[in-house]
């Protein structure tokens, strides 16, 4: 069987945030009141139909500035614990830095997107946004 090992994405739009270092950067974004706008570029903006409907959204997105050489981490940073590998836990370090966060959607324009629990700083390329479904996922 061959597997493909190299392949593009392509960015669908750009988050707009006041993050604006990953230092500033809460822990976790989920039980943040951090607000964020989302850009969508105007090739998919015609994607954004029907979003005014949803009250939470998936956004994954690549996190630009991320060392994609380390493997190995310590839980939250705690170095009092024992390493353990990026695949183990949500660190933002990893050979492909994308994440993935549930948001509420709290306003939808032509191009924008505006959202709350969103921890990505300003800047970071957006690859795709998914519909949260009961059947298939948790808010």
């Amino acid at each position: 069987m061959l597997i493909e090992t190299q392949f593009s994405l392509n960015a669908i739009g750009v988050i707009h945030s006041s993050l604006k270092t990953t230092q500033d950067s809460p822990p976790d974004g989920k039980h943040s009141l951090q607000e964020a706008t989302l850009e969508i570029f105007p090739n998919y903006c015609i994607a954004l139909s029907g979003m005014h409907e949803l009250n939470h959204i998936v956004i994954c997105y690549w996190l630009h500035q991320a060392d994609r050489q380390v493997l190995r981490v310590y839980p939250r940073g705690d170095t009092s614990k024992e390493m353990i590998g990026v695949f183990c836990n949500r660190s933002p370090l990893r050979p492909n830095p994308i994440a993935i966060s549930s948001v509420e959607v709290i306003e939808v324009g032509v191009n924008k997107i505006l959202v709350r629990g969103l921890d990505a700083i300003d800047g970071t390329p957006i690859i795709d946004i998914k519909s949260v479904s009961s059947n298939y996922d948790s808010v």
